[in-house]
């Protein structure tokens, strides 16, 4: 049997593991059902860009792998989980700090006024107005 069945990569590989001898058994449609199924449950494409290549010199081939992705390593989605937390505690506070600045500035006037109404002097002769001027 040829080894070449497949132009998948990993198919290939798997396949070249496999003694000749085991392999010329085996007929061509039971080879082609074994590729398709290590076609199919081939590990997934974990990066946009994976660019492989095979330089060969007079005296040497070298390879290069160039890949590009997110980083989906496990430590690294640890420390994002966490930047991510804490800004979330951060936009959180921010929140609550808008919405209740107004309240806080609202109520103060308006406990201002009750006491100016009422004639109740905390500071004689001091008033709001000639501590803003």
């Amino acid at each position: 049997m040829d080894k070449d069945l497949s132009s998948d990569p990993f198919t290939h590989h798997v396949l070249s593991k496999i003694s000749d001898d085991v392999l010329t058994s085996l007929t061509p449609e039971q080879l082609s059902e074994i590729s398709g199924a290590i076609s199919a449950s081939r590990p997934l494409k974990k990066h946009p860009i994976d660019f492989r290549g095979v330089i060969t010199l007079f005296f040497a081939r070298f390879y290069f792998v160039l890949l590009m992705g997110r980083d989906r390593r496990y430590s690294v989605k640890a420390i994002e989980r966490e930047r991510r937390r804490n800004s979330d505690i951060i936009a959180s506070i921010l929140f609550v700090f808008t919405i209740l600045s107004p309240v806080i500035v609202g109520i103060f006037l308006l406990l201002y006024f009750i006491k100016s109404f009422l004639g109740i002097d905390i500071f004689p002769n001091t008033h709001l107005w000639d501590i803003l001027r």
